[in-house]
């Protein structure tokens, strides 16, 4: 394997950094870069008693005990030895024998994994052959078989299916449960035999080993010198299992720790606990303490000898005063006095967290049986933490909902449809009305209520597989819930999403099959906040460029000459319902303008270019103007079991609960109101402003009203302590990034209104923002701070809070890698906090 330098070669367009270079196949050779061998474990035979007694010692205690226990052994010491160093000894023996307990697992774990049995295609015998997952290099060609884990990050070269496709889950890494469909190259996807695969030769250019998951460029050149892109959508990664496909074939790119699972591997955030801080500053006191007795006993000790040592001739002393002497004198009474700082309280200490950590696992109410899920503590340093918290910040969806979509509404040419749950018969829940409409060609909202189901069954990222229950729908897989939810939406009425084959949608049009071919997809991501197919018509053979996303995107984007008043209507109308809403819309594409499009679109696709995602998404939106608006979804997301009780007996118990979340301010208004984060009784504070004066205004006011402007924080305590009226704050991101520029006066006031407040909810928040909310709270007081959450988006918070929550949701596992505990619903976090906290 070589790596090469950008513009070593002529026709290299990798501006950026180097890539690596990669032959397989019949007569390729490649430098070895490391073996597949994969290590968690800490030590070995060797520097396991080095190594533990150094990590040991980089406690201040442990250092302290040791100097202890080298000054017994001194001729001044007035204590034995023995018993102070066998204890000492005990407790590091027993720690190093502990840490060499857990990795004695993480070895034995090692070893199943890098022995596990794997199969690599021999050139030389062109058969396939067993191989130990460790000695797989890169440029070897792999086997891989149905329900086997991928054991390095290898390029689909061709599949079982004659089509290329293989289907795999990712939940090892990043724990969705949906299968992801992969494909293969249309020029490899027909080597299916050893023989063919042994005779074959090609070139990957590919980046160098990176963490992102979402973005991966390589071009793949053959024996003909045509290159093709790769992305993605062809690289299996370690951890991930072979789904509904016989085997595939695929050539290694990434082994060992260059592989995107390891790269992307997390350690648990290291945090202190106060009960920890405050022992370490105590410790410090003490031994400073110490040290100032043993001083000046030590100068009493000199006067006395000076005076009357001739004296006391049975003490073997004398009235000699030196520096040595007293020195001497001071270290004996350091060690007289060494009780002071006992060595059984750390001792006890780590077994009671260790224990009250094993009881908090081993809760069979805190127990998720669907998931067959316990709760996890992946830290015990924290536990005694639990007991004492006073803020907590929620995400939202999947943390208070469910995060199971269901669709519910839709706003269609100026009308509402859409009432009741899914029935038989086609609709839009139990109304019938779009069937009527998609029934009668004449119906003056025929088209727009076609085109709009047609949208949402062909502009999407949704996998099909057969249902053999139901021959006449298939199974979904998708990456998000809203996206199953608009499918199945599509479904019901009449226009079936069936097979997705070579670039082609099949979609049943209510008993007719139709082919529309997408020409290219530009994907939903946190920045674009919207998702756009160029697709062909199959009966018109018509460009068309069709695109969903959140309102606040799209707005900006619809022809100026529509009228969107009936629609932001509606919107607000599904918003106050605690609906989510997105805006469908569509525009033709002339023939002139598709060619110029596409041709910089495929050479951005064939380019080595290191911003090669940017600069599609960027290309992408050259054709995202101008669109003829076609109505918004309104899709349910209800919430969890229990969590309306565990919200409100936090809030009764002096809990202060904030929930940062990404959606509208009225979806996230209702989804309070239904969990009681918003009671009745509560007075409702919106500080949400359309420019800085009016919020500077409108939190001056609320300032005033409450008489915050001069009060301390203890203050502010006292005073809500006597408040009759309960608050509940509201703002949005725009407003909130003034609230909390450090630069104005905002930040401390905006912080002062929130103490006095029950609860407060922030709107339309980047993850950034979460974190910054935290932080807020942390740097503001001592109180303890707890954040909970599901997906990637909340693991700032996570990590900036005292104690991190994640929760095990459907948005992938990075929020619990990046907790202290984890479990599935959050409801269980009343018991945590409540119950083993208390204890």
């Amino acid at each position: 394997v070589e790596l090469i330098q950008a513009g070593s070669q002529s026709n290299s367009e990798w501006k950026e950094g180097e890539y690596r270079r990669v032959e397989f196949g019949f007569g390729a050779h490649n430098d070895v870069l490391g073996n597949n061998k994969i290590k968690t474990s800490k030590y070995t035979i060797i520097n396991w008693a080095p190594k533990s007694l150094l990590w040991q010692f980089r406690r201040v205690a442990n250092i302290y005990f040791l100097v202890i226990s080298i000054l017994t052994c001194m001729p001044f010491s007035p204590k034995s030895p023995v018993s102070l160093i066998a204890t000492f000894g005990g407790v590091l023996v027993f720690t190093m024998f502990k840490e060499a307990y857990e990795d004695y697992f993480r070895h034995k774990s090692d070893n199943a994994v890098n022995s596990a049995v794997n199969y690599k295609l021999d050139l030389a015998t062109k058969t396939v052959i067993e191989i130990p997952c460790m000695d797989i290099k890169v440029g070897d060609i792999l086997q891989i078989k149905e329900n086997q884990g991928i054991p390095a990050d290898i390029v689909l070269l061709s599949s079982s299916n004659p089509k290329g496709i293989a289907m795999v889950n990712t939940m090892n890494l990043d724990g969705e449960t949906n299968l992801k469909e992969k494909s293969a190259l249309e020029s490899t996807r027909g080597f299916q035999t050893p023989e063919q695969l042994a005779n074959f030769k090609g070139i990957l250019r590919c980046d160098l080993p990176h963490m992102s998951l979402i973005k991966w460029n390589c071009n793949f050149e053959g024996p003909d010198k045509t290159i093709e892109p790769m992305g993605m959508n062809q690289l299996l990664l370690r951890g991930c299992v072979l789904k509904n496909t016989k085997h595939v074939f695929g050539v290694v790119v990434y082994t060992g720790i260059e592989t995107k699972i390891v790269l992307n591997s997390k350690a648990a955030p290291s945090k202190m606990s106060n009960v920890l801080r405050t022992m370490n500053t105590m410790l410090y006191a003490i031994f400073a303490f110490q040290l100032t007795v043993c001083l000046v006993f030590s100068g009493f000790s000199m006067i006395w000898r000076s005076e009357n040592g001739s004296n006391h001739i049975y003490l073997a002393t004398s009235d000699e005063v030196t520096p040595w002497i007293f020195i001497a004198q001071a270290l004996t009474f350091l060690v007289a006095y060494s009780h002071l700082i006992p060595i059984s309280l750390y001792v006890a200490l780590e077994v009671l967290k260790m224990l009250l950590s094993y009881l908090i696992s081993q809760d069979r109410e805190l127990y998720y049986i669907p998931d067959d899920r316990p709760t996890t503590c992946r830290t015990s340093d924290l536990v005694e933490e639990l007991g004492q918290v006073e803020f907590v910040f929620s995400d939202k969806t999947g943390t208070l909902t469910c995060n199971v979509m269901e669709f519910k509404k839709c706003s269609i040419g100026g009308s509402i449809y859409g009432y009741g749950n899914r029935s038989k018969t086609w609709g839009v829940g139990e109304d019938t009305k779009p069937d009527a409409i998609l029934q009668d060609p004449h119906h003056p909202n025929h088209h727009e209520v076609k085109m709009f189901f047609t949208l949402l069954a062909v502009c999407h990222s949704v996998l099909p597989s057969p249902d053999p229950e139901n021959p006449k729908k298939p199974k979904y897989q998708a990456a998000s819930p809203d996206e199953l939810a608009l499918v199945e939406g599509s479904c019901d009425m009449g226009i079936v999403f069936s097979d997705r084959i070579d670039g082609k949608e099949i979609i049943n049009y209510r008993g007719e099959q139709q082919t529309w071919e997408v020409i290219a997809e530009v994907p939903f991501n946190s920045d674009r906040k919207r998702m756009s197919v160029v697709v062909r018509e199959p009966i018109t053979g018509r460009y068309m460029l069709m695109t969903k996303g959140a309102d606040m995107v799209m707005m900006k984007l619809l022809k100026k000459n529509q009228s969107f008043e009936t629609l932001d209507k509606h919107m607000h109308t599904f918003a106050i319902e605690g609906l989510r809403t997105l805006v469908l819309a569509y525009r033709y594409i002339d023939d002139h303008e598709f060619n110029e499009w596409i041709k910089t679109w495929k050479e951005i696709q064939l380019s080595k270019s290191s911003d090669k995602s940017e600069r599609l998404d960027a290309h992408g939106g050259l054709l995202e103007n101008n669109l003829n608006l076609l109505g918004a979804t309104a899709i349910e997301d209800k919430l969890q079991d229990g969590v309306p009780e565990a919200v409100s007996f936090l809030l009764s118990s002096g809990i202060r609960v904030w929930v940062l979340t990404g959606d509208k301010q009225e979806t996230a208004i209702e989804i309070g109101k239904a969990c009681n984060l918003v009671q009745p009784s509560m007075t409702l504070v919106d500080l949400s402003s359309a420019s800085l004066a009016e919020f500077s205004a409108v939190l001056d006011y609320y300032v005033n009203l409450y008489s915050l402007k001069t009060m301390s924080i203890k203050d502010l305590l006292k005073y809500k302590e006597t408040m009759t009226e309960r608050l509940a704050l509201v703002i949005d991101g725009l407003t909130l990034v003034w609230a909390l520029d450090a630069k104005q006066v905002y930040r401390e006031n905006f912080f002062k209104l929130g103490l006095i407040s029950e609860s407060c909810i922030c709107c339309r928040v980047s993850p950034a923002q979460k974190a910054q909310v935290v932080a807020l709270a942390k740097e503001s007081g001592p109180w303890i701070t707890l954040a909970i959450g599901d997906g990637a988006n909340d693991v700032s918070m996570i990590q900036e809070a005292h104690i991190g929550v994640g929760i095990a949701g459907k948005e992938g596992s990075q929020a619990v890698q990046a907790s202290d505990y984890a479990f599935c619903q959050f409801k269980y976090l009343q018991k945590l906090l409540l119950v083993h906290g208390r204890w």
